[in-house]
């Protein structure tokens, strides 16, 4: 059952955009949706891909500058890692 994407061959083309995006990304994309987030003092070049992908939520707090960076995963993102983790690499990942 997907509810990030509506077809299969939407949650392939995520999964490809990710596999294209680096090891560093999917690292990242990995431990966020392992932990369903996680805390930053800043946002990564990684981080910022992820946004843009829509796989991820980025949300800033402070008073007056960014004190802190909240990372979470969107359902897009948890399902393009699944697929990517599953079916692209074979369960290798």
């Amino acid at each position: 059952m997907l509810l990030g994407h509506e077809t299969t061959e939407d949650v392939r083309a995520s999964a490809e955009a990710l596999a294209q995006m680096g090891p560093a990304v999917r690292r990242l994309l990995a431990e966020v949706v392992e932990h369903q987030g996680c805390n930053r003092t800043s946002i990564s070049k990684s981080a910022q891909a992820l946004e843009d992908a829509g796989f991820v939520f980025i949300r800033e707090s402070g008073l007056l500058s960014v004190e802190r960076v909240r990372i979470t995963p969107s359902l897009a993102g948890e399902e393009a890692l699944a697929y990517f983790q599953d079916v692209l690499t074979g369960g290798k990942q």
